[in-house]
């Protein structure tokens, strides 16, 4: 299986803003997590509205139901509205997920190479030669989440998913979307933000003999929150945008704005390949010169 798009490279600017079929996780030395949530009474996502924001961990992930009736979509015939027929597929993707988006502790320390390592073997097969070829790119922090040196994360992630079935072009299709995000801290000055990812898979199902398994898939990922100066001199890990300037402190806001306070996404967001919300926003980032 392979991703059913092309990798597309653009300067590290436009990966950070715009959406990329491309699956990368970043690593490289990083301190540990600091005080929990509950602690640090700053952490900008302690309090989340919770019909907004599903859970914490990606086990809630896989707890939330498919939406939609496969009764009203013709190609979902062979695969019934069992949403069991789907496990193997969704735990493929989650286990992705959770390696390049929610272990940097896990990513932590990590030469290039053996994180490359680490997510490559919790990704599904038909990702693994695309993952190389972006990382040896170096647009691994598009897809990964591993902070540069001088930052820490507070507390857990915060997620908002949605899995949906749904048709494209008269085929069956598995659809996740929505955001990850995380509270990020400048060890030193202490201030305190955000970094969110928008996530949309299409994944393509098999109605054969290995029903349910996806065939191929695409992802698209947007970035928010990052300073893109400094993740091109951390050599690709994720600097936040937390210096005491205008331009970061607006980055932050917006990413607040736009992106916390609406982080769900639609079924129609995620099969329009032109969909702004998985395009990306300039606003939300303060952007290398």
């Amino acid at each position: 299986m392979v991703l059913a798009a092309p990798l597309r490279r653009r300067d590290l600017g436009g990966l950070l803003s715009c959406g990329a079929v491309l699956l990368v996780a970043g690593c490289a030395p990083g301190p540990a997590a600091v005080a929990t949530a509950d602690d640090v009474p700053r952490d900008p996502l302690a309090h989340l509205d919770e019909v907004r924001w599903d859970g914490r961990t990606c086990a809630d992930v896989l707890a939330l139901p498919i939406r939609g009736d496969a009764a009203e979509l013709d190609s979902w015939e062979p695969l019934g509205d069992d949403d069991a027929v789907l496990d193997p597929t969704r735990r493929a993707l989650i286990d992705f997920l959770e390696t390049a988006y929610l272990s940097p502790e896990a990513l932590a320390g990590l030469d290039p190479a053996a994180a490359l390592e680490l997510v490559s073997a919790a990704a599904p097969s038909y990702w693994r030669e695309q993952l190389a070829e972006a990382w040896d790119d170096g647009e691994r922090h598009v897809h990964g989440f591993a902070l540069g040196p001088g930052f820490a994360t507070i507390g857990r992630p915060a997620l908002a998913m949605d899995w949906y079935r749904a048709e494209l072009e008269g085929a069956p299709v598995l659809l996740l979307g929505g955001t990850i995000a995380w509270s990020v801290v400048d060890v030193d000055s202490h201030a305190v933000g955000v970094v969110a990812y928008r996530t949309g898979i299409v994944a393509h199902l098999d109605t054969g003999e290995d029903l349910g398994a996806a065939t191929s898939a695409t992802l698209r990922v947007t970035v928010h929150g990052l300073d893109t100066c400094g993740v091109r001199e951390a050599d690709g890990l994720v600097v936040p945008a937390l210096a005491d300037t205008a331009e970061h402190h607006a980055a932050q806001q917006e990413t607040t704005d736009s992106v916390i306070a609406s982080p769900r996404l639609t079924q129609e967001d995620l099969l329009d390949p032109g969909s702004p919300l998985l395009s990306g926003d300039d606003a939300t980032n303060v952007l290398c010169a």
